[in-house]
């Protein structure tokens, strides 16, 4: 007599090893893009714009006033925006946006990546959450 052949539980078997192959898999996927995000997010912070170069250089060539030495600088206005709510959620959505154009090199990923990231430079300049287009 052949042994019979339990279908079912083989089904159910197969289901669980691929629901368990897919969280494992997404689990990697999520770890690697807080990697990613995390590099994205220092290299934007490290890389100063060449506007903001030619700012600063500007204000170190004009005199400073005693009013001037009261107020807080651009610069400081700019590393506030960048430690707000707003700014720490607007670096994230960038670097979500850099790492998915990295992964898929697609004109969709590119146009989000520029969009996202221009908001964010146009923040962090400006203080507008409002996109200049």
């Amino acid at each position: 007599m052949e042994p019979k052949i339990n279908y079912v539980g083989l089904l159910i078997l197969i289901i669980l090893g691929v629901a368990v192959g897919n969280f494992i898999s997404s689990w990697i996927t999520d770890k690697y893009i807080e990697v990613e995000i995390e590099t994205a997010s220092v290299e934007t912070s490290k890389t100063p714009s060449t506007k903001s170069k030619k700012t600063q250089q500007t204000i170190k060539k004009q005199p400073k006033s005693v009013a001037d030495e009261n107020t807080p600088s651009q610069e400081q206005f700019i590393e506030q925006r960048k430690l707000d709510d707003n700014g720490i959620r607007l670096a994230k959505t960038c670097s979500e946006w850099v790492v998915a154009h990295k992964d898929m090199q697609t004109q969709t990923s590119e146009r989000g990546m520029n969009k996202h990231c221009e908001l964010y430079q146009d923040y962090i300049k400006s203080g507008s959450l409002h996109h200049s287009n």
